[in-house]
Formats: C-alpha cells, structure tokens, sequence
C-alpha cells in the first residue's frame, strides 16, 4: 500500500472519531426541552377545585399559583419535579417525563387532606356565682405578687404619684382652658371665683407649699 494512501486513511479516521466525539458530547450537553404545563388541581374525588396552590418546580424558588378556580398554566423543562402544595392537603410530586413527546403537556392534579390530630381538651361549663366566689376566696396567690400591691397601696407611693408633673395631655387641656377662658371673657371683667371650691383648694395647697419652703 503506498505511503500516501496510509497517510489519508489515519487522517480520515481521525476527522471521523473526531466528528463522532463531537456529536456523543453535544448530545450529553443537550439542555432538557422546555414544556408548556397546563392544568387544574382539584380534591381527590375531583367534587371541587382548589384555589390558590402553591406550585413550585423543585430545587428552585420558580413557579406559580393556581387561579380560583383551581388552572395554572407555566413552563418548565422535561424532567422537572413539580410540587404542588397546600395548606390542609398533603403536598403532591409530580414528574415531567424527559421523553415526553411534544412540548405540551395538560393535566389534573388531585391533593388528599391531611390529618390533623389535636389534643385532648375538656370543656366545663362556666362556674356558678357560689363556686366562683369559693374558688377567688380560697385561691393563693404568690407572696412576691401580694408584697407587689400591698406597696402599691401605701399612702406615700400614692401621696407621691399625685405629686408627679402633668404630662403633656395635662399641660395642653390646662393650656387650651385658659385659652378659652380668656376668649369668653373678652372685652370685659373675669368674675373672680370667691365660690370656687376647686381655686380655694389650690390656694391652700399653695400656701402650704411655700411654708413648707420657708421651714
């Protein structure tokens, strides 16, 4: 065989396995086709449909929510998991076939309700005005909490919490009195208020006052 026929034989086989090499590895890399996923979600004996599932391809926060009367309609990729979810149902997979034919795909998902089990409760009916009274009068109550509103039943916390400025609500009412006070008065003389309980009590108190700070 000539020297020329070996050299283009070995090239030739090399394009060839080259070639097919290029094909295995395009093949592989081949992204899953994208398919057009329609359909409704109802309860497992198909009597009604069910708003607002949560659908959501896994391993990814992409997908969508049913409509209120139960359609979705989103795309996905061959060989997706699909996850349909609810609350008061079990969740539900679903696969896509990756040889799928085609790239629609239209079908109805059915959810179960889950169980719930909750404990054991006892209801009483409302105590009676003879129990309610035995129960409050014999009921303990923590010697931390009793020394708690003893003190704050004392005389001089009290005497001390009237004592305390106004606050700002306080001030303003004080403010807007006056105010009007002086509006209704007008143009002619204030009445002093000789009769006044409430001006003679806070003129003892000022008098009281201001011996104490002579002392």
């Amino acid at each position: 065989m000539p020297k020329s026929l070996k050299i283009f034989i070995l090239l030739f086989s090399i394009i060839g396995f080259a070639k097919l090499n290029a094909q295995t590895t395009k093949s592989e890399n081949k992204e899953p086709e994208l398919v057009q996923f329609t359909g409704f979600v109802v309860n497992i004996d198909s009597s009604k449909t069910l708003p607002y599932v949560t659908i959501r391809i896994k391993g990814t926060n992409k997908g969508t929510y049913s409509d209120m009367q139960g359609y979705f309609s989103f795309v996905a990729k061959k060989s997706d998991v699909i996850i349909f979810s609810c609350i008061g149902f079990e969740p539900r997979y679903f696969n896509i076939q990756e040889n799928l034919p085609g790239n629609k795909l239209n079908s109805v998902i059915t959810l179960v309700e889950d169980t719930f089990f909750l404990p054991e409760m006892v209801y009483r009916p409302n105590p009676t005005p003879e129990e309610l009274d035995y129960m409050f009068s014999r009921t303990k109550i923590p010697m931390d909490e009793l020394t708690i509103a003893q003190n704050n039943l004392r005389r001089k916390p009290s005497v001390d919490f009237g004592e305390l400025a106004n606050d700002a609500l306080a001030n303003s009412s004080w403010t807007f009195n006056q105010t009007a006070d002086r509006a209704y008065y007008a143009g002619q003389a204030q009445p002093i208020p000789v009769l006044d309980v409430f001006a003679w009590n806070q003129f003892l108190k000022s008098l009281s006052k201001s011996k104490k700070k002579k002392k």
